[in-house]
């Protein structure tokens, strides 16, 4: 009987993405998003037809970490919310993502 070599394994891993059809600039919402919370490294945001995608990467030398921020334009507000978070450092301030993702109240008459 053949045995099965243990010293190498596969770990997949599943993204699970909230979807949304609400009509938003997601691009926009995002940069309004980063100017709120100043994050201490360079983000370019761009549109991206897949997933939500964050990429970082160091500064070298003197030059500041950058990330690259792909929104898809199925994203729900708190998603992007959420991953700009995490990229502030912020992520585990309480109820930042919830008041981040909260809709802007309508303007009355």
């Amino acid at each position: 009987m053949a045995t099965r070599d243990k010293s190498h394994s596969v770990e997949v891993e599943r993204q699970y993405e909230a979807r949304s059809t609400e009509s938003f600039n997601r691009v926009a919402y995002a940069m309004q998003l980063l100017a709120l919370l100043n994050p201490p490294i360079t983000v370019a945001v761009y549109r991206n037809n897949r997933q939500l995608l964050v990429e970082r990467g160091r500064g070298l030398g003197a030059e500041a970490p950058w990330a690259l921020f792909g929104v898809p334009p199925h994203a729900t507000r708190e998603s992007i919310a959420r991953a700009l978070a995490e990229l502030s450092g912020l992520a585990h301030a309480p109820f930042l993502v919830d008041l981040l993702s909260a809709k802007p109240a309508e303007r009355l008459g």
